[in-house]
């Protein structure tokens, strides 16, 4: 796919030029698409986009009502949105007073969004402009004793937050993988719980472990749909904590951190930098 050129002197000339390079993607794309859908055993990436440096740490993924995708940093509470067809950077803002945090996760309910901290702190605020800084309201959730959280998502049908433990931190609980669901509006007293012993999680692979590193719901079935960077793995569950399927993940994932499925089957997977630079990969999803 083609890349950016440089810069050129004025905003207007360099909005016409990205708007260019969007419609030769998006072209690119759709054809690469039909393909894919006319061989669907072949499992190669529909297109890969390289991030600017400012999202080197790249983490969670959200998508939005327009289609494209919010994400965010690791160390602080700074949002971008990407256009996940063109790769193209659209806007970024922050959470008021540069907050930081050790940010895993991020997702979408209504009009509010989600950022989520490892210990379970649960950040609230609305969309802002590109550069702006937004307020926030912290809720934390009281689970930062029982693990270390990267996954999150909203469950609409439910109208409730769904929360994956990566690292059980009780020593001598049982090997399960433990998924948290808080109904909105947030109340402590209110979460419930589902645990799925490992040996069901982990199946015909040759993984000893699963530590989610985010999980999205596929909008076609329901279903979670969960990543593993460490065991590059992939697994979907009911809602009820059966498991669907576990494989590996396609395609070369160094460090994959963030899961989405577009509304038109398109599974969107990124990457932190580690070795090669950060991006975010495009495959067609069969649920």
């Amino acid at each position: 796919m083609p890349g950016l050129a440089a810069c050129r002197d004025t905003p207007k000339a360099r909005a016409a030029e990205l708007q260019k390079i969007a419609a030769v993607r998006k072209q690119e794309l759709a054809r690469r698409i039909a393909t894919a859908d006319a061989a669907p055993e072949m499992a190669l990436p529909l297109a890969m986009w390289i991030m600017p440096p400012q999202l080197r740490e790249i983490s969670g993924l959200a998508l939005t009502s327009r289609g494209t995708v919010l994400t965010h940093d690791d160390n602080s509470g700074r949002v971008s949105e990407i256009d996940p067809k063109t790769g193209i950077l659209v806007k970024a803002f922050s959470l008021t007073g540069n907050q930081k945090e050790d940010f895993e996760a991020i997702t979408i309910a209504g009009n509010d969004i989600y950022l989520m901290a490892s210990d379970g702190k649960l950040f609230r605020f609305r969309e802002g402009a590109d550069g702006q800084q937004v307020q926030f309201m912290m809720f934390d959730t009281g689970l930062g004793k029982k693990c270390e959280f990267e996954s999150l998502a909203y469950e609409a049908d439910s109208t409730r937050l769904v929360m994956v433990c990566k690292r059980i931190l009780d020593k001598e609980a049982p090997k399960e993988l433990v998924i948290y669901r808080m109904p909105l509006p947030l109340n402590r007293a209110t979460f419930s719980v589902i645990q799925v012993p490992l040996k069901q999680v982990v199946g015909s692979n040759k993984w000893k472990n699963f530590r989610p590193s985010d999980i999205t719901i596929d909008p076609f079935t329901r279903n979670y749909v969960i990543i593993a960077s460490h065991e590059k793995g992939l697994l979907v569950l009911t809602p009820d904590g059966d498991v669907v399927r576990s494989e590996p993940l396609p395609g070369d994932h160094r460090q994959p951190e963030g899961v989405a499925i577009t509304k038109d089957s398109i599974l969107l997977i990124s990457d932190e930098a580690n070795v090669k630079p950060a991006a975010i990969t495009l495959y067609k999803w069969r649920p």
